[in-house]
């Protein structure tokens, strides 16, 4: 990531603190805003993976009835 991607998810990360009343230092969201940014590679790589429908083999989620009361 370039400085200006850094400043940019920093920003975001700031404001959606304030935006949650979450105190933040400065320290703390540029922490936050290095995670992010490992975390938007991660799924960027995954998304980027050639894998077709056979490759997932996990079964469909079907959750349980909900209890009656």
């Amino acid at each position: 990531m370039t400085d200006i991607e850094l400043a940019a998810v920093t920003a975001y990360v700031k404001s959606t603190a304030a935006l949650l009343a979450m105190p933040m230092d400065d320290a703390r969201a540029e922490r936050v805003s290095l995670h992010l940014q490992r975390t938007a590679g991660m799924a960027a790589a995954l998304a980027a993976a050639p894998l077709q429908p056979h490759d997932e083999l996990v079964e469909i989620f079907c959750p349980a009835p909900f209890p009656s009361e």
